[in-house]
């Protein structure tokens, strides 16, 4: 089977999704099936095949796309964000047809645009699946709640930025012949928000190369002075790491012998830092920024942290269980459906700093609890993200959206 793997978002680029991609790649092509990445490059210029030449460089096509988008739409240009937005979306479309979309046997988009641009200029017989790795008008709507504070949440969703997106989400959804969700809140969310109907959904967790992530972190390092809170993520709003500062900052009335590592950069940090300094937190509260060497950071953690407001299934919570580290995250989104409260792991009330500073001093209060979620996250990880598990249901997903077809 020869396979496309579509991304309207650059690729590589640090996070769950290229770690996603690879990994189904490498292992499809392990069972001798070939598979291309067709995808936006990280200094967002150029779309192309990995490892495949020409580029097709956006500022070849941008002039042909501007001057049709400044005719239909004459005002659109003065939304930097909306217009740019259009011009990445058509220049996927003519980038496809450029490499040509007949060679394959099917197309997996990695997001809603995708999927809209690729159903627009498939074959009319080529089977187009999507997985839905985020929301992404919710995803906006926290955007929005960052560039414009002063706002109101129903003025925010009255604006023009999150209906576009919200149309673009139920376009992508519709024009998929079946699409992946990893968690039964994404499957309700495209079912409730979307009118997806049941029938087209197929829901199955993300999978990870277990044997080779065990094998690269076997040695634990020596104790730390100081107990290690770690979160790993982008630094933005839907993440919640507001809400952790403030938890810490009661954390730290209670107690020193602990401090918190923050790896992962986003256009939050100065803001977190901001805040981290108000609460007199500088000093227990490190920004490490971005590293290709997560396994160093959870060797020496000793809770992991994820609050979350908005996330599916992220892998750093997959990896933190996976590393024999306690887990702590808020109820929102998927999030809940990788923890079991209370026997490996706890959940917290998203936005509540006061419960997730509770769990926190629980976590340290107790080193017995937290050996235990450690064994007890890190053999139920083991099972549930099977990355043999995740290739089979794909290649079942695959093949009933080519018999639909026939």
């Amino acid at each position: 089977m020869k396979i496309l793997l579509v991304s309207y978002y650059p690729l590589p680029y640090p996070g769950g999704i290229w770690t996603f991609v690879s990994h189904l790649k490498d292992r499809l092509e392990r069972l001798g099936h070939t598979v291309d990445i067709l995808s936006h490059t990280p200094d967002t210029t150029k779309y192309r095949i990995i490892g495949h030449q020409p580029e097709i460089s956006i500022s070849q096509l941008s002039s042909y796309i501007n001057e049709h988008l400044t005719k239909t739409f004459p005002t659109l240009h003065s939304n930097y964000w909306i217009f740019y937005t259009e011009v990445y979306r058509y220049s996927l479309e003519f980038s496809s047809l450029y490499y040509g979309l007949d060679q394959y046997d099917i197309i997996h988009a990695q997001d809603v645009i995708a999927a809209r641009a690729m159903s627009r200029v498939k074959p009319k017989n080529t089977p187009l699946v999507t997985s839905a790795h985020g929301f992404l008008s919710g995803e906006v709507l926290y955007v929005l709640k960052t560039l414009y504070p002063q706002q109101t949440e129903h003025q925010l969703l009255d604006s023009f930025e999150y209906h576009y997106h919200k149309t673009l989400e139920f376009l992508g959804y519709q024009s998929s012949d079946f699409i992946h969700t990893q968690s039964s809140w994404m499957r309700n969310n495209a079912i409730n928000d979307f009118s997806v109907s049941p029938d087209k959904l197929f829901t199955f967790p993300y999978g990870m190369d277990i044997e080779g992530f065990l094998q690269s972190s076997s040695t634990k390092l020596p104790s730390q002075d100081k107990k290690v809170i770690l979160f790993m993520g982008r630094l933005v709003y839907l993440k919640g790491i507001h809400h952790l500062i403030d938890a810490l900052a009661l954390l730290r009335s209670d107690r020193n012998d602990w401090e918190c590592w923050i790896l992962g950069e986003g256009d939050l940090k100065d803001e977190l830092q901001f805040q981290c300094k108000r609460l007199g937190l500088e000093n227990v509260v490190k920004f490490l920024g971005l590293t290709d060497d997560i396994q160093h950071f959870l060797k020496q953690a000793d809770i992991f942290v994820l609050p979350g407001l908005q996330d599916t299934q992220p892998h750093s919570v997959m990896e933190a269980q996976l590393s024999g580290v306690p887990v702590i995250v808020s109820d929102a989104a998927g999030l809940p459906e990788m923890v079991i409260n209370g026997e490996n792991g706890l959940v917290a009330a998203a936005g509540d700093s006061h419960q997730l500073y509770l769990h926190l001093k629980h976590l340290l209060d107790n080193p017995l609890i937290r050996t235990q979620f450690a064994s007890r996250a890190k053999e139920w990880a083991k099972d549930r993200w099977s990355m043999d598990k995740m290739v089979n249901n794909f290649l079942a997903l695959y093949n009933h959206a080519i018999s639909s077809r026939n």
